[in-house]
């Protein structure tokens, strides 16, 4: 097992290079500069070829061989390499990999052409006084798209050996060569781990023959090799068809290599030559060539190789490789038994790894291997029978093996337990636990690198990117990590920066007002985001100038037309300053003293004229109207009867007279009882419908002691209001306060039909107070969920039975929103006045409103108006009944109840003031109704429903 420390050397500019930490798992990514001489370096590679082949002999001779220049070399390369803040990655990493008790692989991304010549396999750490790759595995990084996983092995290690020896070459001894090799790998051989076959003399032909014969894991090259300075790619010398020498580049051996599929997962070429490059592609040798074109692994050679060391470097790197090592790990343990051909040569230099990927794990044997010697004989030499002793003691090691990986599993060290268990997978094939468990941490480790890669893409900001990946976590794990919140956030980023580029195109263009529509739309999205290069701003403040002009431009008008006495004209005017600027001036109250003239005039113009006794049936109506508007208007006729009226129906019980008026009511879900606002003190009462008073709350206004609105939550154990300085919650039966929402300005409310939720309005327009528009609270922390925003004030709401709708009425229109996003689903125009109260029917398809002289009743689906039901006055009441089949509204000194499916009046319920507010009983048998009276009295009064 081995961790990683990876490299990556390349050039910054023209003769400057760079090393950059990659991966350490001491952590961080630092970065030096390279400084190397290279072409001295270069130059040297004859010199350390000659030292490195002499070496191999140097047991004959009474004086070794130095290796000065090798060690010169190694440590120039190794203090080059290992600089500053690099140096420390190294040491350090080296230092977790102790702690591991692992082998550290250094891994090197050689970048630039002239980097690759080097013989980094020469490092030598001064401090420690060794040689890199004899303790640590080195391997020559290849990149690619992907890393294949791991091919499955039924033992033996197929292995297929070519010898080319072709004519007017140096001659090889082909038998030699074999019976070398053979001896070398007797032992894997005979257990059974490996198998050879031969092509000797091999050519073009037989070779591309042989390839598909059957599956070869490896394919081994014993014979020449060059290098063409011309073409700048390695060479091999295969047998031509005359016998002469057939030079093959490095790009056609990989398409003869590549023609089968599968291809074999390890090249060795033991050829001279084979691991040299060229000064303008760093792939340009044969190894890095092969890798590039898709061979998992090479093993090349950078020198000359003598035959002596080329044996050892065969048996100590296949029997590694069949016992189920890495390849890194096999290349160590080849320069280890290279080692042992004596202590002063340094041929174990000579290989070079090249690696196609991230993994260096290309086979996992799948089966115990087949010894191959005959019924009666002895088990391979070193491999005794195991006694009962034994078994048990292997299947403790086994059992190790398998709790070592199940705790790595579990501390997130995925590649470490990958190795545990092929080495347990190796012993005992059969394992089906260690096997399943493979199957695990492949898995999450596969997850974990997606994982790492999105979140690497969600840091740089490449949106697309980590949306893909975290897509495709998804799809395999829906609840992997926080998967889920980080695709909805990249999203959202996406969205924002797609509507910040279309936010900018829009200013470029000046269309400022959609640039505000947008940047509304990016404030749902991420406040901080709206105001991209302060464009919004721009947009707003050029806006707000020309609309400036216009609001001026129209006041004058308005003023002008006051004084030629022309009312309905002033009143046009301040409504079209009103729509773009609610709180502008005084034009609110200007439009009311202008509304209030005109109809005074046309009252006058009415009595003036009446001239028939036809006539006079009007004249109480419209002169009880004119003392409304103008209580001495009415002069003489001041005292006319109630003749004119409808007739109040019998059985109506006044309940409450009220020292102050009542703005709003609303019945207990028992039936039993109703609470009121006191308007004009403050002051919370319930009733029970006898008209005894059951509870009593002050709900203490910090402003103006009025309570604006009251309702039971569904359950009916909590009572909420707003006043002028909060939403208050209290409990329904002892009036204890249980909740204080701390929020001016607050008018109309309503509960969700869940209880969860309470939504409220403000109809003021002050800095100091909440934006005109509807809120909707979290009923149980007063945590605020949507902020709704209209033009104006708004002065109604109401949920849907279902709780999916939220319905608002303010100037000049209702608005019915979706609840769970807070869009806008429907805007019904109501004429040139408030809607002043709104109600959904009981199932939740029809919707009223009430305006000025009307209520309406529309669809919910389509926004279709279905009946307008005339009124006197402004309607500031609205409530169907329970089975929806009746429409209670409240209005000029009548409530009024109506056929829903028709549209027709039923009943017409006489008072003596405006009804504020109309509410039927939960069982439908009764209508609740609160008045004005004299000044600011009131009165609650209860009407039996036929």
């Amino acid at each position: 097992m081995a961790t990683d420390l990876e490299l990556e050397l390349c050039a910054v500019q023209p003769g400057e290079y760079e090393v950059r930490v990659i991966r350490a798992p001491s952590g961080g990514e630092p970065c030096a500069a390279l400084r190397l001489g290279i072409d001295e370096l270069v130059e040297l590679r004859p010199e350390l070829e000659r030292t490195v082949l002499a070496s191999s002999v140097s047991a004959r001779r009474k004086t070794p061989v130095s290796e000065q220049p090798v060690q010169q070399v190694g440590q120039h390369l190794f203090e080059s390499l290992f600089t500053g803040p690099v140096y420390g990655a190294y040491r350090a990493s080296l230092g977790v990999a102790q702690e591991r008790h692992e082998k550290l692989r250094v891994v090197l991304r050689l970048e630039a052409p002239q980097l690759a010549l080097l013989p980094w396999e020469t490092l030598f750490d001064p401090e420690t006084g060794s040689y890199l790759c004899r303790h640590e595995p080195l391997v020559r990084h290849v990149a690619a798209d992907g890393t294949p996983e791991p091919l499955p092995v039924t033992p033996p290690l197929r292995i297929l050996v070519l010898i080319a020896s072709p004519r007017g070459l140096p001659p090889l001894d082909v038998d030699a060569e074999r019976e070398r090799l053979e001896q070398a790998l007797a032992k894997p051989i005979a257990e059974g781990r490996v198998e050879l076959a031969w092509v000797e003399q091999a050519g073009w032909d037989s070779v591309h023959a042989h390839l598909f014969e059957r599956q070869w894991h490896v394919l081994h090259f014993i014979g020449h090799g060059d290098y063409d300075s011309d073409t700048d790619e390695g060479l091999i010398a295969l047998v031509g068809e005359n016998g002469a020498a057939d030079m093959v580049e490095a790009s056609r051996l990989a398409d003869l290599l590549t023609a089968v599929d599968p291809a074999p997962r390890l090249v060795v070429l033991n050829s001279c030559a084979s691991a040299q490059g060229g000064v303008h592609d760093v792939f340009s040798s044969t190894g890095a060539a092969l890798v590039r074109r898709g061979i998992s692994a090479v093993a090349a050679m950078q020198f000359t190789i003598s035959d002596r060391a080329a044996v050892r470097f065969s048996h100590g790197f296949y029997t590694s490789l069949a016992y189920g090592q890495t390849i890194d790990e096999a290349v160590r343990q080849s320069r280890i038994s290279m080692l042992g051909g004596g202590s002063t040569t340094l041929e174990w230099i000579t290989p070079v790894l090249y690696v196609r990927g991230e993994s260096t794990h290309l086979f996992t044997f799948t089966a115990p291997p087949t010894p191959t010697q005959g019924p009666g004989q002895p088990p391979p030499e070193g491999r005794p029978l195991a006694s009962g002793a034994e078994e048990a003691q292997r299947r403790a090691q086994l059992r190790a093996l398998y709790v070592m990986a199940s705790a790595e599993v579990r501390l997130g060290n995925l590649d470490k337990a990958i190795e545990v268990l092929d080495d347990l997978l190796i012993l005992d094939p059969g394992n089906r636990d260690a096997a399943t468990l493979k199957e695990t941490a492949t898995r999450q480790r596969r997850l974990g690198d997606l994982y790492q890669h999105a979140t690497d893409a969600q840091t740089a900001g490449d949106w697309d990117t980590a949306i893909d990946i975290y897509t495709e976590l998804l799809q395999t794990d829906p609840d992997y990590q926080d998967t889920p919140q980080r695709l909805e956030v990249c999203r959202a980023r996406r969205r924002i920066e797609n509507l910040q580029a279309e936010l900018r195109y829009l200013a470029d263009t000046g269309q400022w007002q959609a640039v505000l529509n947008v940047s509304e739309e990016l404030h749902g999205l991420d406040p901080a985001a709206a105001d991209p290069d302060g464009l919004t701003t721009q947009a707003r403040h050029t806006l707000e100038q020309a609309e400036g002009d216009d609001l001026e431009r129209w006041y004058a008008e308005a003023r002008a037309a006051e004084d030629d006495a022309n009312w309905a004209g002033a009143a046009s005017l301040y409504d079209r300053i009103l729509t773009d600027s609610s709180g502008y001036r005084d034009a609110v109250h200007r439009r009311e003293i202008c509304l209030r003239r005109k109809r005074l005039s046309e009252l006058r113009t009415a009595h003036d004229q009446r001239p028939t006794a036809a006539s006079s049936q009007q004249v109480p109506e419209t002169l009880t109207e004119m003392t409304a508007v103008q209580p001495d208007a009415a002069g003489q006729n001041a005292a006319v009867t109630e003749s004119a009226r409808h007739e109040t129906p019998a059985y109506s019980t006044e309940i409450a007279h009220l020292r102050f008026g009542a703005s709003s009511l609303s019945w207990h879900p028992d039936g039993q009882r109703i609470a009121v606002s006191g308007q004009g003190s403050g002051v919370i009462h319930v009733y029970d419908t006898t008209g005894t008073e059951r509870l009593k709350i002050r709900s203490e206004a910090a402003f103006m002691p009025e309570v604006n609105a009251v309702a039971f939550s569904p359950d009916g154990h909590q009572l909420a209001n707003t006043d002028d300085g909060a939403i208050k919650v209290w409990h329904a039966d002892s009036g204890r306060k249980l909740l204080e929402f701390d929020i001016r300005g607050q008018y109309a409310l309503a509960f969700s039909p869940d209880g969860t939720q309470i939504a409220t309005t403000t109809n003021r327009v002050n800095e100091e107070e909440p934006r005109p528009g509807a809120h909707i609270w979290n009923a149980a922390t007063g945590q605020q969920i949507h902020e709704i925003q209209h033009r104006g004030a708004v002065f109604a709401v109401a949920f849907s039975p279902d709780g999916t709708l939220l319905a608002t009425g303010g100037h000049r229109s209702a608005r019915i929103w979706d609840v769970p996003t807070g869009r806008q689903i429907h805007e019904l125009q109501h004429g040139d006045d408030y809607v002043w109260a709104v109600a959904f029917s009981p199932d939740g398809t029809l919707f009223a409103t009430g305006g000025h002289r009307s209520a309406r009743i529309w669809d919910v689906p389509t926004g279709r108006q279905i009946h307008e039901l005339q009124h006197k006055g402004h309607v500031p009441a609205v409530a169907f009944s329970p089975d929806g089949t009746l429409l209670a509204t409240g209005g000029h000194r009548s409530a009024r109840i109506w056929d829903v499916p028709t549209g027709r009046q039923i009943r017409e319920l006489q008072h003596k003031g405006h009804v504020r507010a109309v509410a039927f009983s939960p069982d439908g048998t009764r209508l609740a109704t609160c008045s004005e009276g004299a000044i600011i009295s009131g009165t609650i009064t209860l009407w039996p429903v036929a």
